[in-house]
């Protein structure tokens, strides 16, 4: 019996739309300007939205509309991601903005997100490179068998798997699928079991959604070493999206950079 297939994951494309698509009223998915609160109850002060590397104040950098079907305690779900703009920090990210936000100039350019399904159908082109290398491998001598099995390292099969999902929508800004696996950029700095620390409530915190490095793109980041950066923002939140009180709960991010050429 085959097994099952993963789910495929939802991607979020970056649109420019009019103003009153973005406000609270319609649940919105977004990048940059205010966040828009599914709630004033609770909302996280000053202090939640500082930098722990720093100390200075977060910029808000996207949300997501994440209902979870069948749960009428999570009919309205929104996840809100923060950020460091300080070089070098750019590391204090957190899933919930103060009473106060400095000057327009901290704020980043401001885009819907639209949700797509990943279409996981592979282009028939790459199934006849594919071939075509199969062929060729068959005629190659040994030693030159061994020698491209060395050459094609564990980082390069992680990079090309993250490009070939990437090459299928190139516009995508972030994947969403709750519970599968995020794909990494790099071989490097993957995180273990035991890095995702479980949630207060007890339960485990489980894959939910990853930004990628397009969204640098929107946000104007070509600074190198003054502009926000990652490879791969994955973002983990307890498995039984449990209620800590009312309002809203902090939850886990990952960072993983691109790995620098030797």
């Amino acid at each position: 019996m085959a097994a099952a297939r993963p789910a495929p994951a939802e991607l979020g494309l970056a649109q420019a739309a009019p103003a009153w698509r973005l406000l609270r009223e319609q649940f919105p998915s977004k990048v940059g300007g205010r966040p828009a609160w599914l709630g004033a109850a609770g909302l996280p002060g000053p202090a939640a939205l500082s930098c722990e590397q720093c100390g200075r104040p977060l910029a808000f950098l996207l949300q997501l509309y994440a209902p979870l079907p069948g749960r009428a305690d999570a009919f309205h779900r929104g996840l809100f991601l923060f950020c460091c703009r300080a070089p070098p920090c750019c590391a204090g990210l957190r899933e919930h903005l103060g009473d106060t936000m400095p000057d327009h100039n901290f704020l980043f350019p401001e885009y819907e997100i639209i949700i797509e399904t990943e279409d996981e159908a592979a282009p028939e082109v790459e199934n006849e490179d594919e071939a075509e290398v199969t062929g060729s491998m068959d005629e190659m001598p040994e030693e030159e068998l061994d020698s491209l099995a060395k050459h094609e390292s564990r980082e390069d099969k992680i990079f090309q798997k993250f490009k070939a999902k990437v090459d299928l929508v190139p516009e995508q800004i972030l994947r969403y699928g709750r519970g599968i696996a995020p794909i990494w950029i790099s071989g490097e700095n993957i995180p273990q079991e035991k890095d995702i620390p479980d949630c207060p409530c007890g339960a485990k915190r489980i894959f939910e959604f990853q930004v990628m490095p397009q969204l640098l793109y929107y946000l104007k980041a070509d600074r190198l070493g003054r502009s926000v950066d990652w490879g791969v923002l994955a973002i983990f939140t307890c498995a039984k999206s449990c209620r800590l009180g009312t309002g809203y709960t902090e939850e886990f991010v990952w960072k993983q950079d691109v790995t620098a050429a030797p």
